[in-house]
């Protein structure tokens, strides 16, 4: 087979439920030249058998076997093993348009050096399966000529939700081995972080309007919501990051941001049941007394009614903020309907 142009790069770790669809999805795609790196990260269930069987000796897709370290790792394998010029990560779970890679071709072609792409895409919540709503977050058609004016725009473009997450993107394989980018060995953020590394580099960032990817998130269940000792700090991390690469230019906006994904944080710990009532009060009163948290609940900017309602939480006596947090989190779990209905206001 002919050196691919693009390398997929799918992380799977216990996805024997979900696996196949998306390689069902990639199978049909016949235009394009193309080849997929499914890395299965340790898995436990039938996630091995269910990838080898569904590939059925099709040329274009490769299985790699790993220990488990959670997506980051998972990923680096694949961008070391990765041979086509531009790299896509998705996730097990979900799965992109068919049009993707000719939409990217053509992309390409009108702007053979460009260094990222950035899609358009679906986010559909699902409760047992089934949706309960689904949401459009939608890139404007448009060219960033070079970095400055990107990284100038990189808060507005965060407020929009387009700039976190990892499959909505196309990257250049080059960029990333000649700067040494790899994803970081966190249970969170480590797709957050491994873009701001990524952004650096970019002069030429193509805005492409159609949608490419559906996103399908279990109310509840989803990696966002999952809890891990040190989530806080990665997102502290990223939050230091972010205004470091754009020097500081909109410490009031990102504070604002910093705190609406701090929620997220208190919720995984609320909602867990992998440490106690002492711990989960420990974990949370440590992260409101932070330092950081002291500063964004500061700075933030309040030029919408969620942020002004984020900030005057985060201000609110510490029993009352509780409560509230306490009544979200049960939302979120047991009503995911109502809360994709409210976090489209928030």
């Amino acid at each position: 087979m002919a050196e691919p142009k693009f390398s997929i790069i799918i992380p799977v770790y216990n996805a024997e439920k979900t696996i196949t669809k998306i390689i069902k999805v990639l199978k049909a795609i016949t235009a394009a030249s193309f080849e997929v790196l499914l890395i299965n990260d340790g898995s436990i269930d039938n996630t091995k058998e269910m990838i080898s069987n569904s590939i059925n000796s099709d040329p274009r897709f490769s299985l790699l076997n790993k220990k488990n370290e959670g997506p980051g790792p998972a990923r680096n394998v694949g961008i070391e093993q990765a041979k086509g010029d531009y790299l896509l990560f998705f996730d097990a779970d979900d799965f992109p348009e068919k049009s993707i890679l000719d939409d990217y071709t053509n992309i390409i072609s009108k702007n053979p050096d460009l260094d990222l792409i950035i899609s358009s895409f679906t986010f559909r919540t699902l409760n047992q399966g089934k949706l309960v709503d689904e949401k459009k977050f939608l890139v404007d058609d448009y060219v960033y000529n070079s970095n400055e004016e990107f990284l100038l725009d990189m808060y507005e473009l965060m407020n929009k939700q387009l700039m976190y997450v990892i499959w909505n993107k196309c990257y250049r394989r080059d960029l990333i081995m000649d700067n040494n980018i790899r994803f970081k060995d966190y249970r969170s953020c480590e797709d957050r972080i491994f873009n701001l590394a990524y952004y650096k580099y970019c002069s030429l960032v193509v805005m492409n309007a159609k949608s490419e990817y559906i996103y399908e998130f279990e109310g509840g269940q989803g990696i966002t919501n999952q809890y891990n000792s040190n989530k806080f700090a990665t997102f502290k991390e990223f939050y230091e990051r972010s205004n470091a690469i754009t020097n500081n230019e909109n410490e009031a906006g990102m504070a604002a941001l910093f705190l609406k994904g701090t929620i997220s944080v208190i919720f995984s710990i609320l909602e867990t049941n992998k440490v106690d009532k002492k711990q989960k009060k420990l974990e949370v009163n440590s992260i409101l007394s932070d330092s950081s948290i002291t500063e964004a609940k500061k700075k933030a900017i309040t030029d919408t009614t969620a942020k002004k309602i984020t900030k005057l939480l985060f201000n609110m006596p510490k029993p009352l903020l509780m409560l509230v947090l306490n009544t979200g989190s049960f939302v979120e779990t047991k009503m995911p309907g109502m809360m994709a209905l409210l976090k489209r206001k928030y």
